[in-house]
């Protein structure tokens, strides 16, 4: 069994794959987006959650359809998996995962008994669903259903091609070689204390403009900058003090720049 936590270990196999997280909670009611985000450094995969507590919310904010949540239920394979693929899609990430259930102590049905969850994950090449039945009290119930939805995510990021000990010692070489390139050039401005702004770069002679700018930290001798361009692709643009050049490092998951 693997010691460390699962949101550590989440994290972990999503930055060696360079994928990006979109959480979709109900019954949880934010338990997981807290476990992620606990992690340090977190905002490069988490894109971020959306709790959907109440069918209205369900519909409007995720594009789960009022007659799958008419004809199942709120807590049904169908519902989890719509939501999966909302929240994939409103938050621009490369997986989906969601989980609604009956946390108790009321709700219960014989069909659909307290303590009932499923979960759902979607991504480019699966959409699945898990259901289990949790004993406990009502927070028990919510604390067992996000573990649960943590140890999905594990197992899909642990099946992707780069076995799960690429997170524990680094990216595995095929996959480093596909996302990094050196053969980038950057349109910047600099600010009066020389924070760089980068504005587009070219790669293999295709230009992508950029649309917006987030989070910047440094490793090293070297400073990382995550940019998104104008259809909502995220890319890491890295600078090189030692050798003042740019790389490249796609963050969507699709290896290389399309």
């Amino acid at each position: 069994m693997n010691a460390k936590p699962l949101e550590v270990l989440a994290g972990e196999l999503l930055r060696a794959r360079g994928l990006r997280l979109a959480v979709a909670e109900s019954c949880t009611g934010g338990l997981i987006g807290h476990r992620l985000t606990n992690v340090p450094g977190s905002s490069t995969y988490y894109m971020g959650g959306i709790t959907a507590y109440a069918y209205e919310a369900k519909v409007r904010l995720l594009g789960v359809r009022w007659e799958t949540l008419e004809k199942h239920g709120a807590v049904s394979e169908e519902v989890v998996l719509e939501m999966a693929r909302g929240v994939r899609k409103a938050l621009a990430a490369d997986i989906g995962i969601s989980v609604s259930g009956i946390a108790g102590p009321g709700g219960g049905t014989p069909d659909k008994p307290v303590g009932l969850t499923w979960v759902g994950l979607s991504a480019e090449d699966v959409d699945r669903a898990w259901r289990s039945i949790w004993p406990g009290s009502r927070l028990e119930v919510k604390e067992q259903s996000a573990q649960a939805t943590l140890q999905a995510l594990v197992d899909y990021l642990s099946g992707l091609s780069g076995e799960a000990g690429s997170a524990e010692g680094g990216q595995d070489e095929s996959y480093a070689k596909r996302t990094m390139t050196s053969a980038v050039e950057i349109i910047a401005r600099f600010d009066a204390p020389g924070i760089v702004y980068p504005q587009s770069f070219t790669w293999q002679g295709q230009p992508y403009s950029l649309d917006s700018i987030g989070r910047r930290w440094l490793e090293g001798a070297d400073e990382h900058i995550l940019v998104m361009d104008a259809t909502g692709r995220v890319f890491e643009l890295i600078f090189s003090r030692l050798q003042s050049a740019w790389r490249l490092k796609t963050i969507s998951g699709r290896g290389e720049p399309t």
